[in-house]
C-alpha cells in the first residue's frame, strides 16, 4: 500500500522573516533554474521574488525555498506579477500587500495531481491482485493524505506517475514517489 506521499509547506502562508541579513553575492552562491517551476512565466517570476526576499531576509536559503515554491502554480498572472515587484521592492520586514501565499497560490492542480497519484496508486494494487476496490483504496488512502490539503506537486510528479505505472508487482514504492505532493 501508498506510504505517506507528503511533505509539509515550512513556508508559512504569509512571508514572515526573520531578519535581513543583505543578498548573498558571492561567487559560490548556488543557482536555481527558474524557468523549472510550475506555472506561467509570471507565476516562476513571483517563485523567484518570494525566495530572494525569503533569503535576503534570513528565513530560508534560496535553494530550499525554491525546492518548495516551484512546486506551486500560481492563480493569477496579474497577482502574481504585481507581487514579484512588491517583493523585489520590499525591505525585511512585513510582507507586501497581497503578496500572502493565499492571494497568489492556486491549489486545484495540486488537489487533482494527489487525487490522480492515489488513483494511480490503487490501480497499481488492483492489477497486482487486490480485491479492494479502486474507488474504496482512494478513499482509504485520503486518511493517510488529505488531497484537499494539497498545494503542490513536486517537479518530478510525472516521473513518479509513470514509475507507478509500469511498476512491477513485487517492486518497492518507486522512490520517485516519495514526498511528491506537497501539503498545506
Amino acid at each position: 500500500m501508498i506510504r505517506a506521499i507528503s511533505c509539509v509547506l515550512s513556508l508559512a502562508f504569509s512571508i514572515s522573516p526573520l531578519g535581513c541579513s543583505g543578498k548573498d553575492s558571492s561567487p559560490a552562491a548556488p543557482t536555481v533554474d527558474w524557468s523549472a517551476g510550475r506555472g506561467s512565466a509570471a507565476c516562476r517570476e513571483w517563485q523567484r521574488s518570494f525566495c530572494e526576499y525569503a533569503a535576503k531576509c534570513g528565513s530560508t536559503t534560496l535553494v530550499s525555498c525554491a525546492t518548495q515554491m516551484q512546486q506551486l502554480s500560481c492563480n493569477s498572472d496579474t497577482n502574481a506579477s504585481n507581487c514579484a515587484t512588491s517583493l523585489d521592492a520590499a525591505a525585511c520586514g512585513a510582507a507586501p500587500i497581497g503578496c500572502n501565499m493565499t492571494d497568489i497560490v492556486d491549489p486545484a492542480p495540486a488537489v487533482q495531481g494527489c487525487n490522480d497519484l492515489l488513483t494511480a496508486v490503487c490501480t497499481h494494487d488492483s492489477n497486482c491482485g487486490s480485491t479492494t476496490a479502486i474507488a474504496t483504496c482512494v478513499t482509504q488512502q485520503l486518511t493517510s493524505l488529505n488531497c484537499s490539503n494539497a498545494i503542490g506537486l513536486a517537479l518530478n510528479y510525472q516521473d513518479c506517475l509513470s514509475k507507478l505505472n509500469t511498476a512491477a508487482c513485487t517492486a518497492s514504492f518507486p522512490k520517485e514517489c516519495n514526498d511528491v505532493v506537497l501539503l498545506n
